[in-house]
């Protein structure tokens, strides 16, 4: 290497060197201060306290909210008053004291009619026009019309069922009693046979009862209580309709309050159309046991009383029956 080769590079590592020796000069006592930049503070958001939605990375995002904004609060609804009946409140409303309202007059109570007599009460008016307070019809033929000698609405007449006969059984649309139920067990409503069934069915029922009672050996039952017992949705068969009697009074709270029937004399309504299209024939399905004799037999009657057999009524009237 040439020796002006060799200077000229010497003199440029030793320029490169003061220059960058500027940088690292340290601050002189006698330097002015260089003013503090303060840190700008990152505001933090507000967010809503809501369980919010995770996002695919695993992030729940949440609403932020303003910094003036606060939780929204529940709206309190109420219904919307008539403008015109709002406005006369406001005009006309005294306070308890007599203070004079929006237009500067008090409300002053009147306690007679101005003849020293204590004031009457106004009498209630009729909801029919043309009638008077009792419902009956005025002079021009009007009034009355749907009200009893009250003055009150009759009450509907009640629905009968479309798959049971009134004239065995009087039963509403959704097939139970129109009476309220006497009582309840785990397996069925009991209603009372008087105001369901008619007597002379009562009758039949319980003769038939005690003629297959009869040719079992059995004892017979009773004719009270008679019961229509309405078999519940956790049986073998819901909504079953049935006739019951009992055998003693022991065996009658036995079954109706703890459901546990040992000596059973019951029959079974079975309609042969369950859709109320065709004929209302009703067949009458009995059973008949008894604990203590470990007897138990079944009896189909047709509507008009004929002995069908010792099955139970939907073998009898389904001959085609795979296990008949």
């Amino acid at each position: 290497m040439k020796p002006t080769t060799r200077l000229s590079f010497l003199h440029l590592l030793i320029l490169l060197l003061g220059a960058s020796g500027a940088w690292f000069m340290p601050a002189w006592a006698n330097e002015p201060k260089k003013p503090v930049v303060p840190e700008v503070e990152v505001k933090k958001f507000k967010y809503a306290d809501e369980q919010g939605e995770t996002g695919r990375s695993g992030y729940v995002y949440k609403r932020a909210l303003r910094p003036s904004e606060e939780e929204p609060k529940p709206k309190v609804w109420e219904p919307a008053k008539d403008p015109k009946t709002a406005q006369k409140e406001e005009h006309g409303k005294a306070d308890a004291h007599g203070a004079p309202d929006a237009h500067g007059e008090k409300k002053v109570e009147k306690k007679d009619d101005g003849h020293g007599e204590p004031k009457k009460e106004e009498k209630k008016k009729d909801d029919k026009k043309g009638g008077d307070a009792h419902g009956a019809p005025d002079a021009h033929g009007g009034g009355g019309g749907h009200g009893d000698a009250h003055g009150k609405a009759k009450a509907p007449e009640p629905t009968f069922s479309a798959v049971y006969d009134p004239a065995v059984i009087k039963l509403d649309g959704m097939h139970r009693p129109l009476t309220k139920a006497v009582q309840s067990n785990t397996y069925a409503d009991y209603f009372l046979c008087r105001k369901t069934i008619t007597d002379k069915y009562r009758d039949t029922v319980l003769d038939e009862i005690n003629t297959f009672a009869d040719r079992m050996g059995l004892p017979r039952a009773q004719d009270t209580p008679c019961m229509v017992k309405v078999a519940k949705a956790n049986t073998k068969l819901p909504g079953a309709i049935y006739i019951e009697f009992y055998v003693d009074e022991l065996a009658a709270k036995e079954c109706i309050k703890l459901g546990e029937c040992g000596s059973t004399r019951l029959m079974m309504l079975y309609p042969k159309d369950k859709t109320g299209k065709k004929s209302k024939e009703i067949y009458r399905s009995y059973v008949i046991t008894d604990e203590r004799k470990y007897r138990r037999s079944s009896f189909c009657v047709s509507p008009q009383g004929q002995l069908l057999g010792e099955k139970s009524c939907y073998v009898a009237v389904n001959p085609d029956w795979l296990f008949n």
